[in-house]
């Protein structure tokens, strides 16, 4: 395997004068550039990238967390922000908490051991243990599902409370006058929390009352087991909006096993416009949110605090569409 030596051999130049060469250093002459670069060509020399990061104080690398690869949510959002971390250079390190909190902590911080540039976090939750985390982190922290604006945290959120209210909205006006929903745990504050939230209030201004707030996970086995329960529980149930539109195809399932129609005795909405929502039968009414406008903007919020190392507080809040299906 050819050395530096080897090239400098070659090119008739020092060892230092490779170096800064393959380090684009300042002071070079483009004529010596051009017999080092030829020298490397012909010998086939490889730079050693970890020293030359390690010269450069830059790696390149960006640390992503997610908390599942399998969501559609998170396919879409990875591909925003790769394509625009790969125009600006930037390589994507994936990590996967598989919904464990803990492993979020563990991320930020083995990411740190590796010395990426920033961490793009997709969250499910944020507690205070959380957001000492990012804030000791060395690398700027990009927040994604969860508004940490409130602990000067830069966040990339959609508009869970809006689309709660709309949800009810819409249940309403398609006659709806007992309404549950189905959510996830607890401190999920975008999923759960702000999008029942907007549910309530909705239903309130009515004068209608929230008939159920269950829980379960994000599956659809979930969503089949926790509708199958509340329809055992409540035998007046015509609307059911779910936090995401998996947990809406379980719910399909279990009124479909129940004798009722979706769509017709009880109306469905969910949230994200799933592939699955258009192929189910019958097809899912839902909201899409712009998944890929989430991973982009995080990307380039993260970009502009690496190259300015500020420390200004941004949050970026995205809107939704209406998709109107079958169901409602």
């Amino acid at each position: 395997m050819a050395s530096l030596h080897d090239v400098a051999l070659i090119a008739g130049v020092s060892k230092s004068t490779v170096s800064r060469v393959i380090n684009d250093e300042y002071g070079v002459k483009n004529a010596t550039k051009i017999k080092v670069q030829k020298a490397i060509s012909e010998c086939g020399y490889v730079p050693n990238q970890v020293a030359k990061d390690l010269k450069s104080q830059k790696t390149n690398l960006v640390g992503v967390i997610v908390s599942r690869v399998s969501s559609h949510a998170t396919a879409l959002g990875i591909d925003g922000l790769t394509s625009i971390l790969e125009k600006a250079g930037k390589h994507v390190l994936l990590a996967s908490t598989h919904q464990e909190h803990q492993k979020e902590l563990e991320y930020i911080q083995i990411f740190n051991q590796k010395r990426v540039e920033g961490i793009i976090l997709y969250a499910t939750h944020l507690d205070k243990v959380l957001v000492n985390a990012i804030q000791n982190s060395n690398v700027p922290v990009i927040l994604v599902g969860q508004d940490g604006s409130m602990h000067n945290i830069p966040s990339i959120v959609h508009d869970d409370y809006r689309v709660g209210f709309e949800a009810g909205s819409r249940l309403i006006a398609q006659g709806c006058k007992s309404v549950g929903f189905i959510g996830v745990q607890g401190d999920d504050v975008a999923v759960d929390k702000l999008r029942s939230q907007g549910l309530t209030e909705a239903l309130e201004f009515n004068q209608l009352p929230l008939l159920f707030h269950s829980r379960g996970d994000f599956s659809i086995e979930s969503g089949y087991s926790t509708a199958k329960e509340c329809l055992a529980n409540f035998n007046n149930i015509d609307g059911i909006f779910c936090a995401t539109d998996r947990i809406a195809v379980g719910a399909l399932r279990a009124i479909n096993e129940s004798g009722m129609t979706p769509g017709k005795e009880i109306k469905i909405l969910g949230v994200g416009n799933d592939e699955l929502a258009s192929v189910c039968s019958p097809t899912l009414s839902t909201f899409s949110y712009a998944f890929d406008k989430a991973g982009e903007n995080a990307a380039k919020l993260l970009l502009e605090r690496i190259k300015n190392q500020g420390h200004e507080m941004s949050k970026v809040v995205l809107t939704f569409q209406n998709i109107e299906r079958e169901t409602c």
